[in-house]
């Protein structure tokens, strides 16, 4: 089955280009630990490599690593691979994982266009028992509810259909047993995700430390909490993984916290607004602005004006280009 490269432009999704780029300036936080450039990037870079574009171009990571699971388009991935340093490794991500030797220091991005599963839970217990500290994981999934085909259902079908399916891609372990309908619907949904990973993150993080020393224990930091929708609804979580003796380090990772990126339970909500390329240089001609009402509006709407000054600077540029 083709990979969902085959029917989305990942280049053209503005909410997603806005974190990818929210994403790359705050790693740059990661300098105590050393150099970015003694990283490496493991992800999923489909067709486009969009990701990997950006972090070799701008933070120098010249180790990178894309899992690709569609073993059948080894051809097209290897034409569109943009640069000679990224390695493919074809199969599933937990498959490929557990194959990937992981000395060094990394960021892993497991960036899903799934609802969240078993093998997902699966991948982040892999990767906690191998990360080193100093170490980035991010995950994104979907958080779209879902819909039955069949119509005319009733409110009591529609939440039983949603928690079977629910039940069909995570074990009943997994599942908290406070599992009510309203969990599994709207905004509540990724609320529901991302304390099932949480749960998983902690379960593996206890397992890890177990058997290592007091100094070694191993400890996370969240770093990353997305939402946005470019149709779909998404969940993005990231941690900044370190063994307690390197805690002084951790502290002096000063994350971009512009946009909560460390505050557990205040989410970014990434609203791109619909501007035109004329309202976006008019906008720019007045930033940064820390009082969006005294911006001159003209004819852009104040809630317009309010979600681009706090993304002005990571706003995606799309244009067409006559060859």
């Amino acid at each position: 089955m083709a990979g969902s490269y085959s029917k989305i432009n990942y280049r053209l999704r503005p909410a997603k280009a806005v974190e990818r780029k929210m994403i790359c300036d705050s790693l740059r936080a990661l300098s105590p630990f050393g150099e970015l450039t003694t990283y490496r990037y493991v992800g999923f870079g489909s067709t486009y490599f969009s990701d990997f574009i950006l972090f070799h171009k701008s933070l120098h990571i010249e180790d990178m690593i894309s899992i690709e699971k569609d073993k059948h388009a080894k051809e097209r991935f290897e034409y569109n691979k943009p640069f000679g340093c990224i390695k493919i490794k074809y199969g599933t991500s937990y498959e490929v994982l557990p194959t990937i030797e992981w000395s060094k220091k990394s960021i892993v991005w497991l960036d899903y266009d799934s609802p969240l599963e078993k093998t997902i839970l699966d991948d982040i217990d892999t990767l906690i028992s191998h990360l080193v500290s100093g170490s980035v994981l991010i995950v994104t999934v979907s958080a779209e509810k879902e819909r039955p085909q069949e119509e005319g259902l009733t409110r009591e079908q529609i939440n039983e259909f949603r928690e079977n399916k629910l039940q069909e891609r995570l074990p009943k372990e997994k599942i908290p047993i406070d599992l009510k309908p309203s969990n599994l619907t709207g905004k509540n949904l990724a609320n529901f995700y991302k304390r099932i990973i949480n749960n998983q993150l902690e379960e593996s993080i206890s397992v890890v430390n177990s058997v290592r020393s007091e100094g070694e224990k191993l400890n996370y930091k969240q770093i990353f909490d997305f939402r946005y929708a470019d149709g779909s609804r998404m969940l993005t979580i990231g941690w900044l993984l370190f063994e307690k003796n390197c805690l002084n380090l951790a502290e002096k990772c000063k994350f971009n916290k512009n946009f909560n990126a460390t505050e557990l339970d205040k989410p970014y909500e990434i609203k791109v607004p619909n501007l035109t390329l004329k309202e976006i240089q008019y906008l720019d001609s007045q930033m940064p602005t820390d009082d969006c009402n005294a911006v001159k509006r003209i004819c852009i709407p104040l809630k317009d004006v309010k979600c681009y000054a706090e993304l002005y600077k990571y706003f995606p540029s799309f244009v067409e280009m006559f060859m």
